[in-house]
This record gives C-alpha cells, structure tokens and sequence, in this order.
C-alpha cells in the first residue's frame, strides 16, 4: 500500500480546509471521502473498518493470557499485525481530517477515539447545511 501512496503525491491528495461555520461542508466530504479513499483508508472515515479484537479479551481468556499453542501464537502475531496496520490508517486518516479543518473545530473533535467518530461528529454538526445546499439546488 505505501508503494501506491508515495505514487499519488500530496498535490493530488489536497483538499481545501473547512470553513470554521461549515460553509463548505458539502464539497469538503466529498473531497475528504475521495482523498482518504485514494489512499485505501475510507473504512476508517466511514467507521467500516473496525479496529482488530484483541485474542486476550475472547472468551476464557484474562489479562494474565498468554499464548501456548502455534495456533495461539500465529493468532497473537496476526493480530499484531493487524493492530499495527489499523494504528496505521487510523493516524493517516485522523491527520487527513485535522490538517483540513480549523483549529477551533480541532479542539472539539481531538479527544475523539477514531476518525471515524470524528467524521460523524463534523457531520451531525454540519448536517444543515448539507440539507440548505440541497434545497438551493
């Protein structure tokens, strides 16, 4: 994936701020969505792409689980891996969002778990606006 990344280039993938009153909410989603989907990260925009469940918290196992077994091994290493490529879009995504839009909307959506609550948080505030350009339309 990162081979396709370095390929786009950060002019292809620029997208202009938000307004701070959401003014430009529409053209900006969309924006956001193409940009963030050009890079393979749109599941984590839409909130589709869930972060991978850790193999200690399944049923019979604590905190104190270690793995014994090769198949309890690979599961670990798997997951591992999977962990480490969500952090991976998740921080790509979260940064996409926060270096486009102001810093008085970062402030309100920067204690958020994931871009995809970001996303719906900068949605249910703009929403109207996305029904006023509608009805301009």
């Amino acid at each position: 994936m990162s081979s396709s990344n370095s390929k786009l280039g950060d002019n292809f993938l620029h997208i202009p701020k938000l307004a701070a009153d959401g003014e430009n909410w529409m053209t900006y989603k969309d924006r956001l969505s193409w940009s963030v989907d050009a890079r393979g990260f749109l599941g984590h925009l839409d909130g589709t792409e869930k972060k991978p469940i850790d193999p200690s918290t399944l049923s019979g196992r604590g905190a104190s689980w270690a793995p014994t077994t090769s198949d309890e091994i690979r599961e670990l290493s798997a997951y591992r891996t999977a962990m480490k490529e969500w952090r991976i879009g998740e921080a790509i995504t979260k940064q996409q969002i926060a270096g486009t839009i102001p810093d008085s909307l970062f402030i309100q959506v920067k204690n958020l778990a994931t871009a995809g609550e970001i996303f719906t948080y900068l949605s249910n505030l703009f929403k109207k606006h996305s029904r006023v350009v509608s009805v301009e339309l």
